[in-house]
């Protein structure tokens, strides 16, 4: 819960507490030094995360305290570095004389203390216990049944934590729904094993507590040790509702939906920059680093500052700035309502599992039963057909839409979607890789074994049951943790030496040990099955050489061919020279354009028709024929018609100069006759580019009446295109006006 929450913690300082940790494997530590670690981990948590939270300690079986019982340590207020630090030095205090403190005493007193201290506060009260309950206790069941009540009154959260003991107690079977697991259980602990007496009968008394008191006491008995980190390093968050509204099925059917966030990333805290030229301040709101921008032009000298209603963003375009205010920027925008609309659905085969892009959120029906129930339907519907939901999804207006998977769930009380972002067309990108090497039937069936090996959630046990390795409520964020660490010790040592990061949770991140030993026949047969060959790099010589290496190496016959090769390439090069010299002096060069290119064509096509040096008329011509056909051809709309209409006037211009119109002429009635029904003609008869006439150009047959009666002979079909282009060119005027 993020709103107001008193905790206290009641810490077993017994003689008991400071025997070795059982279950801690290879580590070696005390049980004390475990439940510090864990307090330690709790502090840390209330200190950066929750600032409404008060935390009091409490010590129990210590000689230190006044009534020989229990010793305040800490009274409930909001956790500091000092605080901690005293949590920290526990374990270095001298083992007492008592084995253990008295459980029940100490917690009648935490219940009165919390109930004292929140009165009519609107908080959540919560206890924890840790202890290895080997402390004697003069409560008797008369007792503990007036505590039960007291408990209930006051409404405390009690979290149970037994260190070496109550093992053999299973959360998951203390369900009286389920007979036979819950008789199972509690002949388990009627039968269990300790230590010590006192064990025994703080058991019995803690077993009968936690029946009485379901919903306000948890019992957490530390087999693992990372199960008891888990119970500290948590963040608790209240859940609110990220989106409140309409899920759209159909036109007439709709269903009123909340979306919360099932998972999300969660980032380090920023961290402020504070001033060291002032005097050091312990208050967080003091010597502040603040940036100041001032925009100013360039091209001023005096650097003249800019208020900031002055600028405005502009755009490239080309070799062009555009100026955008940020009215028109918001007119550009995809204006979008806020929407969350069924699209349909699809097997939940053809998605996989990777193209999940996002975090998880859920839906569920608002609390209605009517919409419960359609929700519900919809839900069992999908889970029965295997299909999942594809919808559209706008969480807020004015944002990108986005392609979500609605995944069906169905708990044991409710039903709920799983909403997940998948990815569009502009999300995937294709990455060219060279083609593998097809892998054999063995090779296959190799690394299929080892995969089912290394499966983590199916690891076999001792006794032939299947364990979860990587529980996921267990594991720690390792770089959240590791940070509040780091930032915890260097708070206190004032050093600059980085702490290692807790072995207990590092441990945890990496299961892959066991893992290894059970898949190591597995990891043989891949390696028999794939041989690798070591790819030998030669490693490169000297680059120096000597004229007496080269004389050693080589014969006297080798000598002298190369010497002569060399004298024939110097030979070359003196031709090449005098060769090149006398071009230019003749004026032959070889920038001499041959070829009429695509991108400039009519410039390709002037340079060589002028060209003097030489004759390049009839070529030229012939070229820009094929590269006007080409453009017409390749045409998309036409695309390319206005570079083909080019060409066509610039062909037109060079035979009447060069006394070429009978080439022109007959060409153009090639151009009628194919493209007769095209637009492109119509753009030709549009512009008047008609036959050369005997009087533009003496080598013409043509006389000026037949060249214009060439473009005015045109049928029904020619006069439609011609009018459909002006009627364009004037429709597109009219947009631009």
């Amino acid at each position: 819960m993020s709103g107001k929450e008193a905790t206290l913690i009641l810490l077993d300082v017994g003689a008991s507490m400071y025997g070795q940790y059982q279950q801690g494997g290879s580590k070696k530590l005390s049980r004390l030094e475990l439940a510090v670690d864990c307090l330690g981990l709790m502090i840390q948590q209330k200190i950066f995360n929750y600032k409404n939270h008060e935390v009091g300690l409490i010590l129990f079986g210590t000689e230190e305290a006044p009534d020989g019982k229990t010793l305040y340590i800490q009274d409930l207020s909001i956790p500091d570095l000092d605080f901690f630090r005293n949590i920290s030095d526990l374990p270095n205090h001298d083992v007492g004389q008592q084995v253990g403190g008295d459980i029940f005493d100490a917690l009648d007193k935490a219940v009165h203390a919390l109930d004292d201290h929140a009165k009519t506060k609107k908080m959540e009260k919560k206890i924890f216990i840790l202890t290895a309950g080997c402390g004697q206790t003069d409560y008797s069941e008369k007792q503990i049944t007036k505590l039960i009540k007291m408990i209930e009154k006051v409404d405390v959260k009690i979290n149970f934590i037994a260190l070496d003991f109550m093992n053999d107690y299973n959360g998951d079977m203390d369900d009286p729904e389920k007979p036979e697991e819950f008789e199972a259980l509690n002949n388990r602990m009627l039968t269990a094993s300790y230590q010590c007496q006192e064990q025994s009968i703080n058991s019995r008394y803690v077993f009968l507590m936690v029946q009485e008191l379901r919903n306000n006491m948890r019992i957490f008995p530390a087999n693992v040790a990372f199960e008891l980190y888990s119970q500290f390093h948590t963040r608790s968050l209240q859940a609110r509702a990220s989106f409140r509204g309409d899920f759209q099925i159909n036109d007439e059917i709709s269903v009123q939906v909340l979306i919360y966030k099932r998972c999300f990333e969660e980032r380090l805290p920023t961290l402020r920059k504070h001033s060291t030229l002032g005097e050091f301040q312990t208050d967080t709101n003091k010597n502040h680093v603040r940036n100041d921008l001032i925009y100013y032009n360039p091209e001023d000298p005096n650097m003249t500052p800019i208020e900031k209603d002055n600028i405005i963003r502009g755009y490239q375009y080309g070799r062009n700035l555009v100026p955008v205010d940020q009215i028109m920027e918001d007119k550009m925008k995809y204006q979008c309502p806020r929407q969350f609309q069924l699209l349909g659905f699809v097997d939940r085969s053809h998605i996989p599992r990777y193209y999940y892009t996002s975090t998880v959120d859920m839906v569920i029906a608002v609390e209605n039963q009517k919409q419960q129930k359609a929700l519900a339907a919809l839900v069992i519907a999908l889970i029965a057909t295997r299909k999942v939901a594809l919808a559209r999804f706008v969480g807020r207006e004015k944002t990108a839409p986005k392609l979500i998977m609605l995944l069906p769930h169905k708990s044991k009380n409710s039903q709920c979607f799983w909403m997940i972002s998948l990815p569009t067309t502009e999300d995937i990108r294709h990455f060219q890789f060279a083609a593998l090497k097809r892998s054999t039937p063995p090779q296959q069936m190799a690394v299929s074994a080892m995969i089912d090996c290394m499966d983590l959630e199916k690891m076999p046990t001792e006794d032939g049951q299947f364990e979860e390795l990587l529980k996921m409520k267990y594991v720690a964020n390792p770089t959240r943790q590791y940070f509040q660490q780091v930032v915890m010790h260097k708070a206190i040592t004032r050093s600059d030496v980085l702490p290692p990061i807790s072995p207990l949770i590092l441990e945890y991140l990496h299961p892959e040990k066991r893992v290894y030993d059970y898949a190591k026949e597995a990891l043989q047969k891949v390696k028999a099955a794939f041989k690798f060959k070591i790819n030998e790099i030669k490693k490169q010589g000297d680059k120096k050489v000597f004229w007496k290496q080269l004389f050693e190496d080589q014969s006297t016959e080798q000598i002298q061919q190369q010497v002569e090769d060399e004298v024939v390439e110097i030979n070359q090069e003196e031709e090449e020279m005098v060769n090149m010299f006398a071009k230019q002096k003749l004026g032959f060069n070889d920038d001499i354009v041959k070829e009429i290119g695509t991108v400039d064509p009519t410039s390709d096509f002037r340079k060589m028709i002028t060209e003097k040096r030489v004759d390049l008329v009839d070529t030229a011509l012939q070229q820009i024929q094929k590269v006007i056909i080409q453009f017409v051809d390749q045409s998309l709309k036409g695309s390319f018609y206005p570079k083909a209409l080019e060409c066509l006037k610039e062909m037109r211009k060079a035979c009447i100069t060069e006394d070429e119109a009978p080439v022109f002429n007959k060409y153009l009635h090639v151009l009628k006759e194919k493209y007769s029904q095209l637009v492109f003609w119509a753009q030709i008869v549009q512009q008047g580019i008609t036959l050369i006439s005997n009087i533009e150009n003496q080598k013409s047959h043509v006389s000026v009446d037949e060249a214009q009666e060439f473009l005015n002979k045109e049928d029904i079909s020619h006069k439609q295109l011609v009018d459909q282009l002006q009627h364009e060119e004037e429709d597109l005027l009219a947009e631009i006006d």
